[in-house]
């Protein structure tokens, strides 16, 4: 009897065995397995974090660059105004500094001119009854000013805009530091801008460069002559600011000046250095990641699949150890795979949400640079060319007795000006169209068939048949610009020759319709027979505002788009 109990428990101890080793066997193997992809998820996120990393400095790279031509242009906008104040009269170019110069002053803060002065007109210049009666002075190191000294020449400040804008008061002369002759040497030989010596008295972390653009004047015999110079403030600090407005948190800038190793400086695991060449001087654009940086981007996969990994491995183990098949234990075994299942789809719903703001997200930051670059036509291209305008005008009001042939020119370059402007504004209209208000959708629709009508040379016309709004101000928006890329859709793609868009409502809510006598569908889907981005943007922005678009071919030829839409 003793045998057979003995005999029985090693016949369950064996038992027990090999059924306790496959599970031991399973959970090593999920847990190596598990490892593996977590250190391959882990290196995975961090070639991902510095790839982002080098993508976002590269952006923010070229906004730098972008920033420096801004200001540069502007900076050159103001040489040109001086180089044309002679032909205007004192009041008319103060007016023109007060209500025309709005957006420079904007972008540079402050900006002034220098001219050059021989010194045997230095008395002359000093003197209140024959110059302005400024003294001519430089800086003494310590805050202060002093005479300068007897030297050929100077290049005195006579202008500033606002005053005391430039931290220096009229009279200082700009010639007197080395890295400024060295500067204003560039200027006379090669004709372009220059950069001059560090502004005394800035703090260290923001600090301040004059620019010069120069000013030149034809002195026969003697041929071309500096006579002076435009004058602003590059801030180095505020251009990277502006350059990082949207940005990713957690990578830092230095723009500065190539004259020691800025790398060394620059604490982090990752870093991204250019450099390039600002008027007369090489700099460099270094960028790097804080400590945080990584943490802040990098994605959570890892710990998601060392979670799941570890999850299945003790769940696949206790299955193999716990073989004895009772039903309630595989109920509950069932009820936790249908939570796990349950987690999963939240989390999936989750996923696919973000994914949805995030391409709202994407169409607003669109809208958001397209109406930023329609302002930037609009505050400056426009600006120029009215003042433009502005300044041809008054050279035709002082003009003497103009011959025939001179004054049909005349009549011909203000045409020309004029022109220019209207196209720039459509064009800054059709970048960054007016707000749209629920009541205005039909008068934005006719505009917009009249504006495309005047930009393709194509008949587009606009029909509104029944009265009714939109639910919303933004449900609006969306449609205006279905609408406006349908047009060019069916003009640029299908080439159509005759457009037409109708507004109405009816019991079931409103309904846009985009008509053309193109080619068709297979324009409209194109070769994957599922549509071009501009289609997927279409529908996507149709479910936004809970409507429906659909694309077919019109009866007669060509596509036709029905949007339906909530109305109010």
């Amino acid at each position: 009897m003793d045998n057979v109990k003995a005999k029985a428990k090693e016949y369950v101890f064996r038992t027990a065995r090999w059924q306790i080793l496959p599970a031991v066997v399973l959970l090593f193997l999920g847990l190596g397995i598990t490892a593996w992809m977590v250190i391959h998820q882990y290196h995975q996120g961090t070639r991902r974090v510095e790839q982002a990393f080098q993508q976002a400095s590269e952006k923010m790279f070229e906004r730098t660059v972008r920033e420096i031509q801004l200001f540069m242009e502007v900076l050159d906008s103001i040489r040109q105004l001086h180089t044309l104040s002679d032909q205007v009269t004192p009041d008319a170019f103060d007016e023109i500094v007060r209500k025309g110069m709005v957006y420079q002053r904007r972008i540079l803060g402050a900006y002034g001119f220098v001219q050059y002065i021989p010194h045997e007109f230095r008395m002359a210049y000093e003197s209140k009854a024959e110059g302005p009666g400024r003294s001519l002075v430089m800086s003494d190191r310590h805050g202060g000013y002093v005479p300068v000294p007897t030297r050929p020449g100077y290049f005195p400040l006579t202008y500033q805009t606002p005053p005391g804008g430039l931290g220096v008061p009229e009279g200082y002369d700009f010639g007197v530091p080395p890295e400024n002759q060295t500067a204003i040497a560039s200027m006379m030989r090669w004709g372009v801008f220059a950069l001059g010596a560090r502004v005394e008295g800035a703090p260290a972390d923001r600090p301040e460069y004059p620019m010069f653009a120069p000013i030149f004047v034809e002195q026969p015999p003697r041929g071309r002559e500096l006579a002076g110079f435009a004058v602003g403030l590059f801030l180095p600090r505020r251009i990277v600011d502006a350059a990082m407005e949207d940005s990713l948190a957690g990578i830092q800038v230095r723009l500065e000046p190539i004259s020691r190793p800025l790398r060394e400086e620059a604490p982090g695991r990752w870093h991204y250095e250019r450099e390039l060449s600002l008027a007369n001087q090489e700099w460099c654009f270094l960028a790097w990641a804080e400590a945080d940086y990584a943490a802040a981007i990098r994605s959570r996969a890892p710990f998601w699949v060392g979670g799941f990994g570890l999850l299945a491995s003790v769940a696949l183990a206790g299955l193999f150890a716990w073989v004895a098949g009772r039903a309630k234990r595989i109920e509950r075994l069932v009820q936790r795979r249908t939570a796990e299942l349950a987690r999963a789809n939240a989390k999936l719903s989750s996923v696919m949400a973000e994914r949805r703001e995030l391409e709202d997200e994407i169409l607003r930051i669109t809208g958001s640079e397209k109406a930023r670059i329609g302002r930037d036509l609009h505050d400056s291209l426009g600006q120029k060319l009215t003042g433009a305008m502005y300044l041809f005008g008054a050279y035709r009001q002082k003009a003497v007795a103009p011959d025939p042939t001179a004054e049909a020119e005349a009549v011909q370059i203000a045409g020309t000006l004029k022109d220019a402007v209207t196209q720039i504004r459509r064009i800054a209209r059709g970048l960054a169209p007016v707000a749209l208000t629920e009541a205005g959708l039909p008068d934005a629709l006719r505009q917009l068939a009249a504006e495309s009508s005047a930009l393709f040379q194509t008949d587009v016309e606009f029909y509104a048949e029944q009265e009714g709004r939109p639910r919303d101000a933004a449900t609006a928006e969306h449609l205006y610009l279905i609408a406006q890329e349908s047009v060019n859709n069916a003009i640029q793609h299908g080439r159509g020759t005759h457009v037409v868009l109708t507004l109405g409502y009816d019991a079931h809510g409103g309904v846009l319709g985009i008509e053309d006598n193109g080619r068709g569908m297979a324009a409209a889907l194109g070769a994957d027979g599922v549509g071009g981005s501009g289609l997927r943007i279409m529908k996507h922005r149709a479910e936004v505002f809970g409507g429906d678009l659909q694309v077919d071919n019109a009866p007669g030829g060509g596509t036709r788009i029905i949007c339906r839409f909530p109305a109010a």
